[in-house]
């Protein structure tokens, strides 16, 4: 059955909310993301936010999962449009390109308000700790598990999974050192070096 209008309202409503706590708790913080400023940033009032989210607690936590979800889906269409055949082994070229995806995806807004929230678990709203550990590291497995696919490594072999951890441990501190400085320049001479030192790695246990 088709969704009705007003069901087609209420999923725009909601990704109207879900936009402006992901930019504003990329831009200010877990502590500046309550329901009324959310409210605010998407045009809305407080009460027509509530009725997706009632309360501060709901619309963190339905925001950590949506923020890891769009991570999932983008780097996942990305993996695809490489174009890669499964069984065929990629050239030094794809390797770079698969490096610069994962660590563009530690680069995004949506990680930026991950790294708020972290933030946020490690002091005061410690209760937040559990959420954001449990949705950072599914999505790991899913970047470990699209780099494998993308790269046709193996993950059963303990020194390509290796690898491809430190690829993902790499991404996650480029990610958080560009929130402070500008680090552009520097960012692409660590991928191109580290895509190259994978590509042998990866060739050497193949």
């Amino acid at each position: 059955m088709p969704p009705t209008p007003q069901q087609d309202r209420s999923r725009e409503t909601r990704r109207k909310l879900l936009d402006a706590a992901i930019a504003t708790l990329s831009e200010h913080g877990a502590a500046a993301t309550t329901v009324s400023a959310v409210a605010t940033r998407a045009g809305m009032s407080r009460g027509a936010a509530q009725r997706h989210f009632h309360t501060r607690d709901v619309l963190i936590e339905e925001t950590v999962t949506e923020f890891y979800s769009r991570l999932t889906r983008h780097l996942r269409q990305a993996v695809t449009d490489l174009g890669v055949s499964p069984g065929v082994s990629p050239g030094a070229a794809t390797t770079t390109r698969v490096v610069e995806l994962v660590v563009d995806s530690f680069s995004s807004d949506p990680f930026r308000a991950a790294l708020h929230v972290w933030s946020a678990a490690a002091g005061a709203e410690s209760g937040l700790r559990e959420l954001i550990v449990s949705a950072d590291a599914r999505y790991a497995r899913e970047v470990l598990q699209l780099m494998a696919l993308a790269l046709d490594a193996d993950l059963t072999d303990p020194s390509t999974r290796e690898l491809l951890r430190m690829t993902v441990d790499l991404a996650r501190g480029l990610g958080l050192g560009a929130v402070l400085i500008d680090n552009a320049d520097h960012r692409d001479k660590v991928v191109a070096r580290w895509a190259t030192m994978l590509d042998q790695g990866l060739r050497h246990n193949s």
